[in-house]
């Protein structure tokens, strides 16, 4: 209908009375506030949440792939707006909430998506590495609830979606930031999804195992394509389900390793993380 619409417009209003008229149709959109979105997981996820009929604000650091995106989604009927944005800074997520606002309304939905890390080497272990895999993965997500949330407690509705990761249900060898970074997310989602259900406000946690999203990497057990993850995690999102694991036997094999005592644990998982360097005498 929005496109029929706007060939009816075309030749009968100028351009100043479209965009008047394009920015109310917008405004009656919902509206997703997706981060991480110039690639990867979150360009996928953009993609189909567009493709949903949402008006999509597309949030990440690198403005250029955010552009290509944007215009993709433009093309093919959608609704889009590229903001470059830190948002492991708060005044930076701030600014870019009010562009959306200002350009499409109240946000309905965030999806928070950034999230990673490095490996963690015990022998050059440090504070700071820790510190920015919290940073990362579990204040940008909080930054950017921070943001949104007062506006969806006002109007007594929204939905938050965190990017969570079968890493965080118990520490693996090379992974302590990262996996003590999404374990915290996962708890942090949890107790908001608990206080949020009454007050109208619907929280998705994703948990997802390994998805391939370089293609040179080297592939890892129960890995899946990126499409065919971004596909299981949309339909979640849609139908707002709490919290959502995938794939069944990695989440069988996590679900199991948290039940195991310490001692067997140590044993199964010795050796699997980063070799230790030979030190030259």
């Amino acid at each position: 209908m929005r496109d029929i619409l706007i060939s009816y417009w075309r030749g009968r209003l100028n351009n100043d009375e479209q965009e008047r008229i394009l920015s109310v149709m917008n405004r009656d959109r919902p509206v997703s506030f997706i981060t991480g979105a110039s690639s990867g997981i979150g360009c996928s996820l953009a993609r189909r949440i567009a493709n949903e009929g949402h008006a999509v604000a597309l949030i990440a650091r690198r403005k250029n792939l955010l552009d290509e995106l944007a215009l993709e989604i433009e093309q093919a009927g959608g609704t889009a707006l590229a903001i470059a944005c830190d948002v492991t800074d708060a005044t930076s997520v701030r600014d870019a909430l009010r562009t959306v606002e200002s350009n499409f309304g109240p946000v309905t939905r965030l999806v928070a998506n950034v999230g990673g890390g490095e490996r963690t080497d015990v022998e050059q272990f440090s504070a700071a590495h820790i510190e920015r895999a919290f940073a990362l993965n579990v204040m940008s997500t909080a930054i950017c609830i921070e943001a949104v949330l007062p506006g969806m407690l006002m109007r007594g509705s929204g939905h938050i979606v965190a990017m969570g990761s079968l890493a965080g249900y118990r520490g693996l060898p090379g992974a302590a930031g990262y996996s003590a970074a999404k374990a915290a997310l996962t708890n942090m989602m949890e107790s908001l999804r608990v206080e949020l259900r009454p007050r109208g406000i619907q929280v998705t946690l994703l948990l997802p195992g390994f998805v391939r999203s370089k293609l040179k990497r080297k592939k890892r057990p129960f890995e899946l394509e990126l499409e065919a993850a971004t596909a299981r995690m949309h339909r979640a999102i849609l139908v707002r389900k709490p919290r959502y694991a995938f794939p069944w036997p990695l989440v069988w094999i996590a679900g199991i390793c948290r039940l195991l005592p310490a001692s067997l644990y140590d044993v199964l998982l010795a050796g699997r993380g980063p070799k230790p360097r030979v030190r030259a005498e």
